[in-house]
């Protein structure tokens, strides 16, 4: 999928009306959060990629993991930007992290491209959900053992990591490796992303994350770049 489609976003009225339906509990925000404004992503081979658009986000909060439990290797290896993004709000985000930085790039891509329709998107993900389904991702980290260091990125959805986020953490052992995790949301903020990550895990270190708002785009580089220059 490739950005740059047309906005497409969905009314207060009919994303509580989704919430309900399906039997989450989500006020004001949106379902796939932080992929409410933008439809499509590419499923090109993950490379390292320049930013397009500029899609820093704003409304920025910090969260604590919910565990941590390797002991620090950060600064021992290099660091490498992980990222997964369907609307490219959490893409953005990830391109400035490389701009500050000078990091690698990965992305995080379904083998088999997902939809591009918002409200067909929105059944996917919790049917991933509800069936603990593995999506399949293209290609993978060759090198990942040079690297002691991990900016995870991913959006919020239905309150949760992303299954295709887990298929990634599946396929590439975190254990000894310092995780930062940071995302895009509509108004739930990482939810209950962190004890996901901390799950998929379990021996990573996983270290204080970057949470920002989707849908406000071009005025967070400033949350973004303190956090990095905290974090590098």
């Amino acid at each position: 999928m490739t950005d740059g489609f047309k906005q497409e976003r969905i009314t207060r009225r009919q994303l509580l009306g989704a919430a309900a339906s399906m039997g989450v509990v989500a006020l004001g925000a949106g379902l796939l959060s932080g992929c409410s404004s933008r439809s499509g992503d590419s499923s090109s081979a993950s490379s390292t990629l320049s930013a397009k658009q500029g899609e820093a986000t704003s409304s920025s909060s910090s969260s604590s993991p919910s565990s941590s439990s390797a002991a620090p290797t950060q600064g021992t290896g290099k660091a490498l930007v992980a990222v997964f993004s369907w609307s490219g709000n959490t893409l953005g985000v990830a391109n400035r992290i490389v701009e500050d930085a000078q990091f690698e790039l990965f992305r995080i891509e379904p083998a088999v491209a997902y939809t591009t329709d918002y409200n067909e998107m929105l059944q996917v993900a919790q049917d991933e959900q509800s069936q603990n389904a593995m999506p399949k991702i293209v290609g993978n980290v060759s090198n990942w053992d040079e690297y002691s260091t991990i900016y995870l990125g991913f959006p919020t959805w239905w309150g949760h990591l992303p299954q295709i986020v887990k298929s990634f953490l599946s396929e590439h052992d975190c254990a000894g490796k310092v995780v930062y995790p940071f995302n895009t949301h509509g108004g739930s903020g990482f939810a209950s992303c962190l004890s996901d990550l901390a799950a998929a895990c379990p021996n990573a270190d996983v270290r204080e994350g970057l949470s920002l708002m989707g849908d406000s785009v071009q005025s967070s580089t400033s949350q973004v770049d303190d956090w990095v220059k905290k974090n590098a």
